[in-house]
């Protein structure tokens, strides 16, 4: 990543040096080109974008762009302990057994009304989706197991707007902002059972609906155009 940054900030620095009209920056727009995109963080680190593993964006022609987001996230983990541990409340603080699994999938249309301009003002709306899903299990006494289940999933649009420059034709700096808003269900099952039985009872569940509308998100990104 050292490297890949190193190589970055030279040829934006090479690039600065040799300006190029407003014509020829920018040509990695026309149809059929893709790109990368990271979000640049503090002290410049490259990080993921928007919450997702990847970010691709393909351009259909200079003016419209379909740009998608994934990320995803599998854990499993196993607490080993030689003495069984007691719940100090509605539910068990620390669990024996864990496991997560969540998706986040992001999608714009992307529109450039003017392609050719030196700052590129790009707008789009879109679908987006997530749903995460955990498995605790712990132990209220020696034998007497309690499982907790928790899934949340939502679904809604995306918007944004933003800004592009292209200091090279394979690079480029970009601002942008964007809100979203989605709504979703929230569920929470967890009961108790006995392990040598196999007995369950204690069943507790919890159902909520969920409303979300989120903005003020600024990111300033790099794009890398192939």
């Amino acid at each position: 990543m050292k490297i890949l940054k190193s190589l970055i900030l030279a040829a934006l620095l090479i690039s600065t040096c040799f300006s190029q009209s407003s014509d020829t920056v920018g040509y990695s727009l026309e149809k059929g080109s893709w790109s990368l995109q990271f979000q640049v963080g503090n002290d410049f680190q490259l990080t993921s974008f928007d919450g997702v593993i990847v970010s691709l964006k393909y351009h259909f022609t200079p003016k419209f762009a379909f740009r998608f987001g994934a990320g995803m996230n599998l854990s499993s983990n196993d607490i080993q302990i030689t003495d069984f541990e007691y719940s100090t409340g509605e539910f068990f603080d620390e669990p024996v057994s864990k496991s997560v699994r969540d998706f986040l999938l992001t999608t714009y249309f992307l529109l450039y009304p003017k392609p050719n301009a030196l700052f590129k003002i790009f707008f789009g709306i879109g679908p987006r989706g997530t749903y995460a899903f955990s498995h605790d299990e712990g132990f209220n006494t020696n034998i007497i197991k309690i499982i907790r289940e928790d899934e949340i999933w939502s679904a809604g649009l995306n918007g944004i707007f933003g800004v592009e420059w292209f200091p090279t034709g394979y690079l480029s700096l970009f601002g942008e902002y964007s809100v979203y808003g989605t709504y979703g269900k929230s569920t929470v099952n967890q009961y108790e059972t006995n392990v040598d039985t196999g007995e369950k009872y204690s069943y507790y569940y919890k159902s909520s609906d969920n409303l979300i509308f989120r903005g003020n998100i600024a990111r300033l990104g790099l794009g890398v155009y192939f």
